[in-house]
């Protein structure tokens, strides 16, 4: 038990100990802007002991990320102003956090902002086994989210973050890649 509370050195990040908490989906961001009251959650968190706190997954900037309502975003002036916000309330607190960055992929619901009437993508346009349910990728797209995961991950550092988390299970893009009944690709993704 003892070694939970010992620091840890995991590459170039130092935690003074072994508890992380794990990401979960809070949808208290309207507009999907981080607000003073998720500012204050990390902040409570921080300084609770964590080590190592793991952001509520953040969407990256592509029309079909978001699936949720008030869901905070992980682009744009405002948002990246109130992760800033965040990170800085957390550090000032003793502790280390990292952003969530996800993308939904085909679970997306059309109607849902930002996004609109986009549908899901996905690799083959399947949420479960045998239903195509919204849009099949194609390079071109896999590309573009690529890129917006790549712009993440360098936002979270110029905003300030000590690591990323890439959200790559429980049904979502990422995770959709891996599973021969949501990826019946014939190319070099399938």
């Amino acid at each position: 038990v003892d070694t939970l509370f010992k620091p840890v050195t995991l590459g170039k990040l130092t935690l003074k100990n072994r508890i992380a908490m794990a990401p979960m989906t809070r949808t208290y961001s309207p507009g999907n802007v981080p607000n003073d009251s998720v500012v204050d959650y990390y902040r409570r968190r921080a300084e609770g002991g964590v080590g190592l706190i793991i952001t509520e997954g953040t969407f990256v900037n592509h029309d079909a990320a978001s699936g949720y309502p008030n869901v905070p975003a992980f682009y744009g002036e405002d948002a990246l102003a109130g992760w800033k916000k965040v990170v800085d309330a957390v550090h000032a607190a003793g502790g280390k956090i990292a952003p969530q960055l996800w993308h939904v992929g085909a679970i997306r619901r059309p109607g849902v902002n930002p996004g609109g009437d986009t549908p899901g993508y996905s690799p083959s346009g399947m949420a479960f086994p045998g239903k195509v349910t919204g849009h099949a990728m194609t390079q071109e797209d896999i590309d573009a989210v690529v890129a917006a995961f790549a712009q993440a991950a360098a936002d979270a550092k110029a905003v300030g973050f000590d690591a990323i988390e890439l959200h790559g299970a429980h049904g979502y893009l990422i995770d959709q890649f891996f599973w021969d009944g949501t990826n019946q690709r014939d190319d070099g993704y399938g």
